[in-house]
């Protein structure tokens, strides 16, 4: 097995990774010790075998590796206005729900599909649809499976406040700070201020504010240091190093957990 010196990090770690290589990737989660994030495709989603599932979470309980879930979300549109299309957003969210309850995921975090540029001007059309869609979605949610919602293209934080709000205690926050960096018109502080009671999970990533590239802390223009004084409030939450190249995983183990200890 490989031995990596890191420090270990005050807040738990863990990476990205897709369901088909999680038990391939059991040993170096071990050696790294770090946490997965278990990424389920659109398409693979109904590939999935439920026993499979949880026999893959039974291993990562078993090596002690927490474990949470990132949810499908191409096409998806869980506030949407086309009936057919709602209702498939939904049968995905539900079944993205209980493959994390088989494998005693510790949160799955989903999209919630605010955009204004299809939704601008229409927000309370999106709240009611989306207040139906999880509405049934945390229905399907175990106890103790924590069902996050992340910020995408939001500009600012008003229409994941008035989601939130309609389900207090039962759907939660996972803040990504390269989308952030993309499409945030706020700064770092006034955005997390007003969601600071729904945050459980961090997604940390940087970028140039032009596309989501998905780099290592400090690689891009994401003020992590603001973001720093902010984490260090906060108990009870993960925080997922989400990197898009395989090429740049350790370095960005290596940097997260520096920047969280």
């Amino acid at each position: 097995m490989v031995s990596y010196c890191m420090p270990r990090a005050r807040i738990p770690l863990l990476v990205n990774v897709p369901y088909p290589s999680v038990r391939s990737n059991i040993e170096r989660m071990m050696a790294l010790e770090v946490g997965v994030e278990v990424f389920v495709s659109n398409n693979l989603i109904d590939e999935i075998d439920l026993d499979e599932a949880k026999r893959v979470g039974q291993e990562l309980r078993g090596r002690a590796i927490p474990c949470t879930l990132h949810a499908p979300y191409m096409d998806l549109s869980p506030g949407g206005v086309d009936r057919k299309v709602v209702e498939i957003s939904r049968d995905r969210l539900k079944r993205a729900i209980e493959i994390a309850n088989l494998m005693e995921a510790r949160g799955i975090v989903c999209h919630p599909g605010y955009d204004r540029w299809r939704f601008g001007g229409h927000e309370q059309l999106w709240l009611d649809n989306s207040v139906e869609t999880w509405g049934q979605v945390l229905k399907e949610a175990d106890k103790g499976l924590l069902v996050m919602v992340e910020n995408i293209f939001e500009e600012e934080p008003a229409t994941l406040l008035s989601l939130l709000g309609h389900f207090k205690d039962r759907l939660w926050y996972c803040f990504d700070s390269g989308h952030f960096n993309l499409f945030s018109k706020l700064p770092v502080e006034e955005w997390l201020v007003p969601l600071k009671d729904h945050l459980r999970e961090f997604h940390l990533h940087d970028n140039h504010g032009r596309s989501d590239e998905h780099l290592p802390i400090g690689r891009g223009s994401f003020p992590f240091r603001e973001l720093r004084q902010f984490l260090q409030r906060l108990p009870d939450i993960v925080c997922v190093a989400e990197i898009a190249n395989e090429e740049m995983v350790i370095d960005a183990i290596k940097s997260a957990r520096a920047y969280l200890t």
